[in-house]
């Protein structure tokens, strides 16, 4: 697809995204968000294995989110579980992360997904990440947004996602799944990525439309606006959110990189700069938008079997890059 196709489409999504987020005059805690992003533990948010796990249905699942969070609501981990077979235990498992405000995608598409993964003998789990859907807060003095004025809440949210989706993994693992990995599209992209390199039992990795430099994302896409006065003039070392500061645990040949190339959120140059720093790992750049790219079913079911075949489940596909 051409870009003047698809451009409006990330433009329309955005100006969506700048309705949601709420903007608040004067600078926000400077020294608190220094001290974080200076902690040289930044993102290793180690979790045991969730152990209260309970299923509301066939699919349906909670447990208590291991991450440190004040709103009751963001402590439940709300999320689904589509099994492979009745011998799900042995399977691989992905684990589905959507993307900042992504609740459409969460309940329509990753069920999908799920069903074309199942298919290819790969269990998927998904939750719903902090400050969405159910786990919005409601007290009036609460944030109730994944991305708002306050950087140190959007951190800690971050940790907490990580968390949860560590805590989840220990819980395939303990139940027997050989093999677990993450597919995250847009900021779960990036939160795939950061996992990747801190999770060590991560088996592969996709990265779809990742935002791999959430500095530039905070410089430059205007729904960021809220963080940009809340920083005011103050030089912060935003890099640290960047993917490209960090390592990734598994091989270059177990991580998927999926580029939009007329993305008006994660531009394809900052993918291409991952690609780089990352040892070149798969790429596949296709002529889509960050949103276009999310209604293309072709893609999505290469991308499962790409997964099914690192997975050592059924269904292959050739791993080699190319352009579509």
């Amino acid at each position: 697809m051409m870009g003047f196709l698809v451009r409006p489409l990330d433009r329309l999504a955005i100006r969506g995204a700048v309705s949601s987020v709420t903007v608040v005059d004067g600078c926000g805690d400077i020294g608190a968000a220094e001290k974080v992003l200076h902690d040289p533990d930044l993102f290793a948010t180690p979790a045991e294995p969730a152990r209260d796990v309970t299923f509301q249905s066939e699919h349906e699942f909670q447990f208590i989110s291991p991450g440190d969070n004040p709103w009751p609501e963001n402590k439940i981990v709300h999320g689904k579980f589509y099994r492979a077979s009745k011998q799900w235990q042995i399977k691989p498992t992905v684990i589905l992360l959507h993307g900042w405000n992504g609740e459409l995608g969460y309940w329509r598409q990753f069920p999908y997904l799920a069903w074309r993964l199942n298919r290819h003998g790969v269990n998927a789990a998904m939750f719903e990440l902090p400050y969405h859907a159910q786990r919005k807060p409601t007290a009036p003095e609460a944030i109730t947004n994944f991305i708002s004025h306050d950087l140190v809440c959007m951190i800690e949210a971050t940790r907490q996602a990580m968390a949860d989706a560590r805590a989840l993994m220990g819980w395939l693992q303990a139940q027997g799944s050989p093999a677990v990995g993450f597919w995250g599209v847009s900021l779960g992209a990036w939160l795939a990525g950061l996992l990747a390199c801190y999770e060590p039992r991560t088996r592969f990795a996709v990265l779809m439309t990742p935002v791999t430099r959430m500095d530039r994302a905070i410089r430059e896409l205007e729904f960021c606006e809220p963080i940009r006065r809340s920083l005011g003039d103050a030089t912060l070392p935003l890099d640290r959110l960047n993917l490209l500061y960090h390592r990734p645990v598994p091989a270059p040949e177990n991580i998927l990189l999926v580029q939009s190339r007329y993305d008006l959120f994660a531009p394809s140059e900052t993918v291409e700069e991952l690609w780089r720093e990352w040892k070149q790992p798969d790429i596949w750049r296709f002529r889509h938008g960050h949103i276009s790219i999310l209604m293309s079913v072709p893609i999505m079911e290469r991308i499962v079997r790409w997964i099914a075949k690192r997975c050592g489940a059924k269904g292959q596909v050739p791993s080699s890059t190319s352009l579509s």
